[in-house]
């Protein structure tokens, strides 16, 4: 069985409405413990009205989804070690400092605070084997659960070279913040940290335990000046342990198809044409990206959604137009 965490705010919930009836399209109700829709924003009463009208788009996993705010997922008892003057102050109740407060949960920067919530949805998963989404990701076809997890339990997801900057610096933090700075980075590969990402609830709490023992709460860490992130921290947990990636993670590459704001309108090009890829099991549609695609990329969005039963063009359109919009 699988559980399902997709954290959401103000400006993308739209796609929650596509993520949704892909679920109902390809995704089998006896394969899924749960599903929980976390919000992430300032405002959860204004977002949870908005996201209810939604949540028929599920079909028959309608009753395996929660909706659920920041404070079920870091605030309950045992959910944290301590809870400072501080913390209390410039993180629970941030929003209600009007200079400096931002628009995710409890008033936090929500990149940060995103980070945060898909942590913290292993608390409330119902099953060990959990994928965790954005807003922008869509089935894009059926799947058998062997395709997130192995037989022996490990997560399957792809392993990539530690090229690129951002990618050393989030695991070089995430390491240094776990107490293990010293680990040799030379050759080192790690999980994509991009979604959807499989994982296994036990390996969160025990990262979560770890966090709590030396920061007081997995928030008080990610608002501190630390920069690490939520799954090069999962990383930096096996990289420091005896066992490493062999009992919770084993790379196995998976076709996932994502249109970012930064891509060239030929790299945009590139990711759709691997729909033609039967291999291909998600999209990730950023809300950003939506307004930059040409007209004839965003016709193949809308075509492809429809030709493969999760909606029809129009109601594609306006979904994804209301989420562009949102952006500006």
């Amino acid at each position: 069985m699988l559980s399902f965490a997709t954290v959401v705010y103000s400006k993308d919930f739209p796609l929650l409405e596509l993520q949704a009836l892909s679920f109902a399209r390809f995704v089998d109700p006896d394969m899924v413990s749960s599903i929980h829709v976390i919000m992430n924003d300032c405002d959860e009463d204004t977002l949870r009205a908005k996201i209810e009208p939604l949540l028929a788009s599920y079909g028959p996993l309608r009753s395996k989804v929660q909706v659920l705010g920041g404070d079920d997922l870091l605030l309950q008892p045992g959910q944290y070690a301590r809870r400072s003057l501080s913390d209390r102050i410039m993180i629970e109740n941030r929003f209600r400092i009007p200079g400096i407060r931002r628009q995710g949960w409890r008033g936090s920067n929500g990149y940060r605070s995103q980070q945060v919530l898909k942590l913290g949805a292993a608390r409330v998963a119902a099953s060990e084997n959990m994928v965790i989404l954005d807003t922008k990701n869509v089935f894009l076809r059926s799947f058998d659960p062997t395709e997130f997890f192995a037989d022996n339990g490990a997560a399957r997801i792809a392993f990539i070279d530690v090229q690129s900057d951002y990618h050393r610096n989030w695991l070089v933090e995430s390491l240094d913040a776990l107490g293990a700075s010293g680990t040799d980075l030379n050759g080192l590969r790690t999980t994509t940290f991009a979604t959807p990402f499989a994982m296994r609830r036990s390996l969160a709490l025990a990262l979560l335990d770890e966090i709590n023992d030396r920061y007081g709460s997995v928030q008080a860490l990610f608002g501190s000046r630390r920069r690490p992130s939520e799954f090069m921290l999962l990383n930096a947990f096996c990289l420091k342990s005896p066992d490493g990636y062999a009992p919770w993670f084993e790379d196995h590459a998976q076709c996932n198809i994502g249109l970012w704001p930064t891509y060239s309108p030929e790299e945009m090009a590139s990711q759709l044409a691997m729909l033609d890829d039967p291999a291909a099991l998600m999209l990730g549609l950023h809300n950003r990206a939506l307004s930059l695609l040409p007209g004839d990329l965003r016709d193949r969005v809308f075509s492809e959604l429809e030709d493969r039963g999760i909606c029809t063009q129009p109601r594609a359109e306006e979904v994804l137009n209301r989420a562009a919009t949102l952006t500006g």
